[in-house]
């Protein structure tokens, strides 16, 4: 039978010489998956929103050599590793042994190949190794980890911190130019893939992957850059929501104790950049005079970039969403889900919610609002 990451512990860190060849492995592959077409085929669409069912409709249409494995490492289709190609059949057995890929078991599937639910794609230069798309994620990569990459300017040559590192797609781009990343992780299985991802795309040296709840494991350090996409929407405390995005009734749970750790966190010359999410009654964020007040207390200047306000309504889309995804998650009746998000609503007097990005500098404990939100407004991060 198959068996998918999030229901498995993740390895323990391998010995120096088995890291080593761990990341020789992964490094193989990489250039193996570069070399056949797998990351052509994946770049031909549009890279900023993944979708699997788009992937599966063009699968013909790929080379008949790259289609076992598409669907084994893109779409997480079980497939004949006879299919695959000579070099990718010898990475098998060691690919299994690194956790990436398992045998089945069981009538009618014996001898096939799993990916154990994930996907790997290029990102930005970098290879990632990541969940594969599904409603109800566990080990987070979405539109919005996407949306801060495109907005991240690491400084070079400094450290950076990269908290809620989920797979981490963060930490692999700013390696790319800080002298040190550091990635910090809770999910002890998404800290495991953001350890492979430093070594698919050589970048081990660089990229220290540390498990534990935020700023604790990095106690008494200061960075150049500190990153963050924390779980960032708003839902009623005691309503179940995948824990990737469960941000607290406001949105901003997480992000309020990041903030709170940047005055001890940052260099005098650092910076954070922050996505977040959070309640709006259409025209400003919920909780703007909070930050004001934060921003003066500490010292910090604030640069707040407001994306969008989407309606939060019955009917409307990502009202429905966030009922339809906490129900499947939870088991609970989509009713009872709606009257307690609703309830919240009319608790803060919300419409709305607001997506936004913070860039946060040491100051005079100022705030500038950047609005270029349209209205209506057609997607979360993007105008």
């Amino acid at each position: 039978m198959s068996e998918n990451l999030d229901q498995i512990d993740a390895p323990s860190a391998p010995s120096s010489t088995a890291g080593s060849q761990q990341e020789n492995i992964l490094v193989q592959l990489a250039r193996h998956l570069s070399q056949i077409g797998y990351g052509e085929y994946y770049a031909s669409f549009f890279p900023q929103s993944p979708r699997p069912e788009v992937w599966c409709a063009h699968l013909e249409q790929a080379p008949i050599h790259l289609q076992p494995l598409i669907q084994l490492l893109l779409l997480n289709e079980s497939v004949n590793p006879e299919n695959l190609s000579p070099t990718m059949q010898q990475l098998i057995a060691p690919l299994c042994e690194i956790g990436l890929l398992n045998e089945l078991e069981g009538e009618g599937s014996s001898g096939l190949l799993h990916a154990r639910g994930l996907s790997v794609i290029p990102v930005h230069g970098n290879w990632l190794i990541c969940q594969a798309p599904q409603v109800d994620q566990t080990l987070y990569f979405g539109d919005d980890s996407l949306a801060l990459i495109n907005r991240l300017r690491p400084i070079a040559n400094g450290d950076c911190l990269d908290l809620c590192a989920g797979p981490g797609i963060q930490s692999l781009y700013c390696a790319r130019f800080a002298r040190s990343v550091t990635a910090v992780e809770i999910n002890p299985v998404a800290a495991w893939l953001a350890e492979l991802n430093a070594c698919m795309n050589g970048l081990s040296d660089k990229i220290s992957v540390l498990r534990g709840d935020l700023f604790a494991p990095v106690t008494g350090r200061q960075f150049d850059t500190i990153v963050s996409n924390p779980p960032l929407l708003p839902f009623p405390e005691h309503v179940e929501y995948p824990f990737v995005g469960h941000g607290g009734v406001d949105g901003m749970r997480i992000t309020w104790r990041i903030l709170d750790g940047l005055p001890d966190a940052l260099t005098d010359r650092g910076k954070a950049q922050i996505i977040g999410a959070t309640l709006s009654d259409g025209i400003l964020p919920y909780q703007l005079h909070i930050l004001v007040t934060w921003s003066k207390n500490a010292n910090m200047d604030v640069l707040m970039t407001i994306i969008g306000h989407q309606p939060l309504h019955p009917g409307s889309q990502y009202f429905e969403g966030l009922i339809r995804t906490a129900s499947e998650h939870s088991g609970t009746e989509r009713r009872i889900v709606k009257a307690a998000f609703q309830a919240l609503l009319e608790e803060y007097n919300a419409s709305g919610l607001c997506t936004f990005f913070l860039h946060i500098t040491r100051g005079v404990g100022s705030l500038e609002l950047l609005d270029v939100a349209e209205e209506p407004s057609h997607g979360l991060w993007y105008v």
